[in-house]
């Protein structure tokens, strides 16, 4: 181990001994003592302080006694340690979210463990902190992947979606499939409610442009739930159809892929919609009849998506709950450009009626 300060060997005889109040408040004032701006030439109000030799002490300081009193049990005294390296250290100092960094408070995060709301007050500064420093508008997305593992392995199964969700890549989409079949089992509808589970998943990675996270999680929930009930099989075909004008178009999918129909409406629609927002709105392929041939036209993607969406909101009744259709929305709008139709203003359709005009709905 390097050779610590007089400040920092202090903070580890007090630790040593079980003086865990004393060791606490002497990180907390030596760390605030080297943060200290300077006081001769003193910068401009608003001037970001450099991480420096002393910062950097001060960081390896808090990290050092923050993992120590939680390893001792003292979760709030290490948790406040914890916050204060992230927001008065790295936030302030503008330092990113690395490698080294990252570890460490991966490391803090499983001491500081599930009781009471100590993982959250850190959670918390971290992401806030993360956020900032470019790791992803959500803050750091393989701390988020960690903390969707964690909380898979304690059974928080909603905890465990939210951070996942964040994660586009394949071992969290992987591992969200995990965590929404396992949830799917405590369903009383059992089998039949699956699609639900299946759905929050694809719809959600979707509406963050996840496309392939979308693809990976809902192959490999499929996998788990055909396996597990294979009753739920009906047919499976390549996909596109070699048939389809799309099989031969350069936007078409990676050979190997298939659809595979099941019992549920709502996963053969999640399948397809996956597709075609892959496909999206310029690339997708149907026949035309031009003269006395049929050529490939492009462009059918947003008239695909409104047909699916037609089509299984009238098989699947969730589809049509509100906040599902919300979400529907967003979707089309965000990968087809489809513009949400305007509420209607039921005064000026009133006053409209009235006066002999028609109403404004629907404009």
């Amino acid at each position: 181990m390097a050779a610590v300060s007089s400040a920092h060997q202090q903070v580890l005889d007090h630790l040593a001994s079980g003086d865990f109040y004393s060791a606490h408040q002497k990180a907390r004032t030596t760390a605030t003592r080297l943060l200290a701006p300077p006081r001769r030439n003193p910068l401009p109000v608003g001037t970001v302080l450099p991480y420096d030799k002393k910062a950097q002490e001060a960081a390896e300081l808090l990290w050092d006694a923050a993992r120590k009193l939680l390893e001792n049990g003292q979760t709030g005294s290490g948790v406040d340690l914890g916050v204060m390296l992230v927001e008065d250290v790295w936030t302030a100092r503008e330092v990113g979210c690395g490698k080294d960094e990252r570890a460490k408070l991966i490391q803090l995060i499983a001491l500081t463990g599930p009781a009471g709301a100590w993982r959250k007050t850190l959670t918390d500064a971290i992401f806030a902190w993360s956020a900032k420093t470019g790791s992803g508008a959500a803050g750091d997305m393989e701390i988020h992947q960690y903390l969707g593992e964690t909380f898979f392995k304690e059974g928080d199964y909603h905890q465990a979606s939210l951070h996942l969700l964040v994660c586009p890549s394949q071992d969290a989409a992987q591992t969200l499939a995990n965590v929404m079949f396992e949830w799917s089992k405590l369903d009383p509808e059992n089998e039949c409610g699956v699609g639900r589970y299946a759905a929050r998943g694809t719809l959600s990675y979707l509406e963050s442009s996840f496309i392939l996270a979308a693809r990976t999680f809902l192959s490999h929930f499929l996998a788990l739930v055909l396996a597990a009930y294979p009753t739920l099989r009906v047919v499976s075909f390549p996909y596109p159809p070699p048939s389809s004008p799309l099989a031969t178009s350069t936007s078409a999918p990676p050979s190997g892929d298939e659809i595979v129909v099941t019992k549920l409406a709502s996963l053969n629609f999640l399948q397809l919609a996956v597709r075609d927002v892959q496909a999206g709105v310029g690339e997708a392929v149907e026949k035309v009849k031009v003269g006395n041939e049929w050529r490939a036209q492009r462009g059918a993607g947003t008239k695909v998506w409104q047909s699916l969406v037609g089509k299984y909101e009238r098989q699947v009744p969730w589809m049509r709950a509100p906040e599902v259709r919300e979400g529907l929305t967003a979707l089309g709008e965000i990968h087809f450009g489809l513009k949400p139709q305007r509420a209607g203003n039921p005064l000026m359709d009133m006053m409209a009626s009235m006066f002999g005009g028609g109403g404004m709905g629907g404009r």
